[in-house]
């Protein structure tokens, strides 16, 4: 892997697009938030930026890039999340290697939410209806453009005034399903469906839990000419996912991540590696059919109390292993459980009881 070409992977949290590269025959530079074990062991060099937790928004991150790029030549930038709500600061960066991925104009349609609900509706979508003057009902939630993870949604009170940035979408109830696709300039390629599920907390109610997959949803090709629409509207390329809540009468669009995201862990493989899907998609290859990706499930696992990242040894199912001592706030992501089955529902299972399973062995210390 010393001779191979080098990418630079910048998100909140870069070890799937680090492990990814790897498969697809790259050597990974990362630039994240946590510097994780698993990270630094699947790149070859890993930088971790302060306070980037939420985001890049406020985080010095041309200089980190400029500086690897003199040292490491990389041959481009993938970037993950913690770009939703600050675009602009991916133009900085292109200005050092190219930028493999949406476009920072492209990117900042998709999460402008006006713009998006119009391509929407012109496409012939069914998405909740937004507003940005108080509704005079009940049944509404309150967003805030560009965030991510579900941190950024909580139930609208009578009350509340929206603060700069935020809106209100209209509350639909249904069972939460992600369709990761990769769009090129000829075709929007379907990937596979997943299931998610959020992991709530008085402060987050609607935070992203995980997600298990592949599971079946059988859209009528209508849904996906329109979804292959919109996205050219949008200008996606690449690998990105499109989040739907099904009310059992019809499937709605929430949004579209146009990025590499949560489930790039679970359906990546080493016979179809996605990160050489998304570069090919960009620089305008045609995409071949994706192959049947194998039943599983990723959790993610947070703790109620802050805790430090014991001494003793994770198991091998944990990745995003904090290094020894490592301070975790309460409310924050701890490690990500993975688990294979021979079916959706039985991996699932699994998931959930290696949570657990992880919480204990954290409040024993490590034991």
């Amino acid at each position: 892997m010393s001779g191979a070409s080098a990418l630079v992977l910048v998100a909140v949290s870069a070890r799937a697009l680090a492990a990814s590269a790897r498969r697809a025959g790259f050597a990974a530079i990362a630039v994240d938030a946590f510097g994780d074990v698993d990270t630094c062991a699947a790149c070859r060099e890993t930088v971790v930026v302060e306070h980037a937790m939420g985001g890049f928004a406020t985080v010095e991150l041309e200089s980190v890039v400029a500086r690897l790029s003199r040292r490491q030549a990389p041959v481009g930038i993938v970037y993950g999340s913690g770009f939703d709500d600050c675009p602009s600061q991916l133009v900085a960066l292109a200005r050092h290697a190219p930028l493999i991925g949406c476009s920072p104009q492209a990117l900042a349609r998709t999460k402008d939410p006006m713009f998006f609900a119009e391509a929407c509706a012109q496409a012939g979508l069914a998405h909740p209806e937004i507003r940005f003057t108080r509704p005079t009902n009940s049944g509404w939630l309150i967003k805030r453009r560009g965030g991510s993870g579900g941190l950024h949604v909580a139930p609208a009170p009578p009350e509340r005034e929206l603060a700069p940035g935020e809106y209100w979408q209209r509350r639909i109830e249904g069972r939460s399903i992600s369709l990761l696709f990769c769009r090129d300039s000829f075709a929007l390629t379907p990937v596979a469906w997943s299931e998610q599920w959020t992991s709530p907390s008085a402060a987050w109610p609607f935070r992203f839990g995980g997600a298990a997959g592949p599971v079946e949803v059988n859209p009528d090709d209508e849904l996906l000419r329109k979804l292959a629409a919109l996205t050219e509207t949008l200008g996606v390329r690449g690998l990105a996912s499109a989040d739907f809540l099904d009310d059992a009468d019809r499937l709605w669009l929430l949004e579209i991540n146009p990025r590499p995201g949560a489930t790039l862990d679970l359906f990546d493989d080493d016979a179809d590696p996605l990160l050489k899907r998304h570069i090919d998609a960009v620089v305008g290859l045609p995409a071949h059919s994706p192959k049947r990706r194998a039943p599983g499930a990723m959790e993610i696992v947070y703790l109620d109390e802050p805790c430090a990242a014991p001494r003793g040894e994770w198991p091998d199912w944990a990745a995003d292993r904090p290094a020894e001592g490592t301070s975790i706030a309460a409310g924050a992501p701890v490690c990500t459980v993975s688990a294979r089955a021979e079916t959706v529902a039985k991996a699932k299972a699994h998931a959930h009881e290696r949570v657990r399973r992880i919480r204990a062995w954290l409040q024993e210390g490590g034991r």
